[in-house]
C-alpha cells in the first residue's frame, strides 16, 4: 500500500495541471497581497486610475504566463532566453535598490506574504516554462523573504531558510519531469539534448501514439468481453493485444525503445509506456463506475460488474499487457516490465478493496447473497496472481485476498448472527396491521433462497469456526449449517406464535400463523430438506394442521346454535318458536363472521382452498339438518324466517380469505 501511495502521490506531483494551478493560484494572491503592502504604497504612492489600469495589465500578463505557460522541448533560441534572463535580472536588481531606500522599518504581513506566493509561483514556473530566468527569479524571492524574515527577527532566518531549502531540493529531485503538449495526448522529456536524441524521442512518441490508437479500437473489443462474460467459459488470453496489433506498430515500438535505452532515457521510457498501459487498463475496466448501493438490483448488477471486471482483467488484460511488455522490452531494460507490473497491481488492489469495502460495510441479506458471491469468487483470482505477478508481488497480492476472504466469512456468520438477534428482540408486543405474512418470515425465506443457492460456501465457512458437529435424536450428525438454520426457525416461530397473542379475535391469529406457517414450510420444502433436520419440516407441518384445528373450532358457537334440541316434552309450537329465535340468531352472526372474514386474505390458494373446506364439512350438514327440522315445524311459513339457502351458505363460505388479493408478499432485508 506505501509504494502505491508513493506512486499516486508522485504521479500527482508531475501533472503539469497541478503546478499550473498552484502557480496561478499563488500569482493570484501574491498580486492581491502586494497592493495592499505598505512597500507598493512607498514605491509608487497612492492609488490613482492610471496605476490602477497599468497593475491591472502587469497581474493579467503575470496570472496569464502562469497559467498558460509551456515547456520548451528543445532549446533551440539560446540567445533569446539569455536576453530574457538579463532582463528580468536588470528589473529585479533595480526594484531591490528602490525598495531598499523606500523602506526601513520592518515588513508587514502583506509584503511577507506576497513574496512567498510569488516564490511558490516561481517555483511553479521552472516547473512548466524554460525560458532561462525562472530558477533566478525564484532565488531572488527566496532571497527577499529571509530578509525580510531577519528585519523582524534574526532568529526568523531559519524559517526562511528552511522554506528555501524546501523549495530548492523539491525542484532540484526532479530535474527531467513530463507534461503534456498542448494539441497533442502524449509525453515528452524536459531534456536539453543533442538532435539526434530529439529525433530518437520524436520517433519514440509516434510509436506510442501509434499505440494509443490501435488500443482505441481494442477496448470495445475487451468490453465485449466483460458484457458478455461467463465464468466457467473465460480462458487466460496473454495474446490478446499482440495478436490484435499490428506486427508493424509492435516491431517499431520494440526498435524505438532500444534507441531510446542507448540514449540514455530508459526511465523516461518506462514511464511513458506505463502511463499509456494504465490509461488503456482504466478505458477497459472503467473501476470508478462501481458502487456498492443498498438496492438489490443495483447491488447484484454492482456484483456481477466486479466478478467481470476481475476475470478480464487477470484473464485477459494484465497477461496480455505482460506478454507485449516482454516483447517490446525483450533483452532491453527488465525495470520497464516492474513498472508494467505496478500499474496491473495498483489495479488488483483496487478490485481488492471493493471486497474489502463489502466485507466492512453495511450488512443485509442484500449484502449476505453479494457477498457469498465474492468469498466463492476469490479463490479463483488467487489462483490467476502466479499468472501475472512475479512471486514477490503474487505473494503479497495471495496474502491481501486470503485476509479480505477471511472478513467476508466473518462478516457472513455476523450476518446470521445478527439475524437471529433481530428476530428475538423483534418478539416485542405489536399487533401486525395484517392477517398475511409477517416481514421476518419474507426474510427467513430470502435468507432459505441464499442457502439453498450457497449451501456449500456457506457449510465452508461455518466450519472454518470452532463450532462442534451436534447429533440429534436418530444419532445422525447435523451440520453447522443445518444447526444455524435450525436455530433461526426456531426463534421464528418462538416470534409468531408471541405476535400472535396480541390479537383480540382468536381467528384471526389463527390465520395469521397459518400464512406464516404455511409459507416457511412451502418454502423448506421446495429444496432444503437437507440443510434442515429432518424432524423440523415433521414440526411445523404438525403446527400448521393444530391451527387450522383450532381456527375450526372459532365456528363452535355458530354450530352450537344449529344443534337440534332434544327434549320430547317441548310441544311442537315452543320447539318451532325456539328454532326461529336460534335461526335469528345465526343469521346475525354467520353474517357478522362473512363480513370479517372476507377482507381477511390467506396467500396460499391450497390453503385457503382447505380451510373453506374444513367449514364447509362442518357448517352445511349441521344447516340442512337444522333448515329440515325447522320446515317440518313451522311448514310454508319456514322462508319467512330463512335468510339463508344452502347455495347461499356455499357462496358466501367460497368469498371467505379474498378480501386482500391486491397485498403482495413483501422482499425481506434485515438491515442489520
Amino acid at each position: 500500500m506505501i509504494l502505491i501511495m508513493s506512486i499516486k502521490i508522485q504521479r500527482w506531483l508531475m501533472q503539469q495541471e497541478v503546478w499550473r494551478f498552484v502557480g496561478f493560484v499563488s500569482a493570484v494572491i501574491g498580486l492581491i497581497c502586494y497592493s495592499l503592502s505598505s512597500s507598493f504604497n512607498h514605491l509608487f504612492g497612492s492609488w490613482n486610475s492610471l496605476k490602477i489600469f497599468l497593475y491591472f495589465c502587469f497581474s493579467f500578463i503575470i496570472c496569464f504566463i502562469t497559467l498558460f505557460g509551456k515547456v520548451w522541448q528543445f532549446s533551440s533560441s539560446v540567445l533569446f532566453k539569455a536576453r530574457l534572463s538579463v532582463l528580468v535580472l536588470i528589473a529585479t536588481s533595480v526594484y531591490s535598490f528602490f525598495y531598499d531606500r523606500a523602506m526601513n522599518g520592518k515588513p508587514d504581513a502583506y509584503i511577507l506574504i506576497s513574496c512567498v506566493a510569488f516564490a511558490v509561483m516561481s517555483f511553479s514556473l521552472s516547473k512548466q516554462t524554460h525560458f532561462g530566468f525562472e530558477v533566478d527569479l525564484l532565488y531572488f524571492f527566496l532571497g527577499c523573504i529571509i530578509l525580510q524574515l531577519m528585519k523582524i527577527n534574526l532568529l526568523l532566518a531559519f524559517v526562511g531558510s528552511g522554506f528555501s531549502y524546501f523549495l530548492i531540493i523539491l525542484r532540484s529531485s526532479s530535474l527531467l519531469e513530463f507534461s503534456e503538449l498542448q494539441d497533442q495526448d502524449h509525453s515528452v522529456i524536459q531534456v536539453d539534448s543533442s538532435l539526434d536524441d530529439a529525433l530518437i524521442m520524436s520517433q519514440f512518441m509516434a510509436c506510442i501514439s501509434k499505440l494509443k490508437n490501435q488500443n482505441e479500437f481494442l477496448v470495445s473489443r475487451v468490453q465485449r468481453h466483460v458484457n458478455l462474460f461467463q465464468a466457467k467459459e473465460l480462458l487466460i488470453r496473454d495474446n490478446l493485444l499482440i495478436d490484435s496489433l499490428p506486427l508493424e506498430t509492435i516491431l517499431d515500438l520494440q526498435e524505438t525503445v532500444k534507441l531510446m535505452v542507448a540514449a540514455g532515457f530508459e526511465k523516461e521510457c518506462c514511464h511513458i509506456y506505463s502511463s499509456c498501459c494504465r490509461g488503456f487498463l482504466e478505458e477497459c475496466l472503467r473501476l470508478e463506475e462501481l458502487d456498492l448501493k443498498e438496492e438489490e438490483k443495483i447491488l447484484d448488477i454492482t456484483m456481477q460488474r466486479w466478478m467481470n471486471a476481475c476475470y478480464v482483467a487477470l484473464g485477459i488484460l494484465f497477461p496480455s499487457e505482460r506478454k507485449l511488455c516482454h516483447r517490446v522490452f525483450f533483452g532491453v531494460s527488465p525495470a520497464t516490465d516492474l513498472s508494467v507490473m505496478v500499474v496491473c497491481w495498483e489495479f488488483t488492489i483496487g478490485l481488492l478493496n471493493y471486497a474489502n469495502d463489502l466485507a466492512t460495510g453495511s450488512r443485509s441479506l442484500n449484502h449476505l447473497r453479494c457477498s457469498l458471491r465474492v468469498f466463492h469468487t476469490l479463490p479463483g483470482l488467487i489462483s490467476m496472481f502466479d499468472s501475472v505477478f512475479s512471486n514477490h508481488h503474487s505473494a503479497s497480492l495471495k496474502n491481501e485476498a486470503i485476509e479480505i476472504r477471511k472478513r467476508l466469512g466473518e462478516a457472513i456468520r455476523v450476518i446470521f448472527m445478527e439475524m437471529e438477534d433481530h428476530i428475538f428482540l423483534d418478539m416485542v408486543p405489536k399487533v401486525v396491521p395484517h392477517d398475511g405474512i409477517d416481514l421476518i418470515t419474507y426474510s427467513v425465506e430470502s435468507c432459505f433462497n441464499i442457502v439453498l443457492e450457497y449451501r456449500d460456501t456457506l457449510e465452508q465457512i461455518f466450519k472454518e469456526y470452532p463450532i462442534s458437529m451436534v447429533s440429534d435424536k436418530e444419532g445422525t450428525f447435523s451440520s453447522i449449517l443445518s444447526i444455524r438454520m435450525d436455530k433461526i426457525m426456531e426463534l421464528l416461530h418462538n416470534n409468531l406464535e408471541a405476535k400472535s397473542k396480541n390479537y383480540t379475535d382468536p381467528a384471526f391469529a389463527y390465520v395469521f400463523l397459518m400464512n406464516n406457517y404455511n409459507y416457511v414450510v412451502n418454502t423448506a420444502t421446495c429444496g432444503l430438506e437437507t440443510t434442515l433436520r429432518s424432524d423440523w419440516i415433521k414440526k411445523h407441518t404438525t403446527k400448521l394442521q393444530q391451527n387450522l384445528e383450532h381456527y375450526q373450532r372459532t365456528w363452535d358457537k355458530v354450530l352450537d346454535i344449529l344443534k337440534l334440541d332434544s327434549n320430547e316434552s317441548m310441544t311442537p309450537l315452543a320447539a318451532a318458536e325456539s328454532m326461529k329465535e336460534n335461526l335469528g340468531l345465526f343469521n346475525q352472526q354467520f353474517k357478522q363472521i362473512c363480513s370479517i372474514q372476507t377482507t381477511w386474505f390467506v396467500f396460499n390458494e391450497q390453503l385457503r382452498e382447505e380451510i373453506k373446506i374444513s367449514i364447509g364439512k362442518m357448517l352445511l350438514p349441521a344447516y340442512e339438518s337444522f333448515i329440515g327440522r325447522f320446515q317440518t315445524l313451522v311448514g310454508k311459513d319456514a322462508y319467512e324466517y330463512n335468510e339463508y339457502v344452502m347455495f347461499d351458505i356455499e357462496a358466501l363460505l367460497n368469498n371467505l380469505f379474498l378480501g386482500k388479493q391486491n397485498v403482495q408478499p413483501r422482499e425481506g432485508n434485515i438491515s442489520l
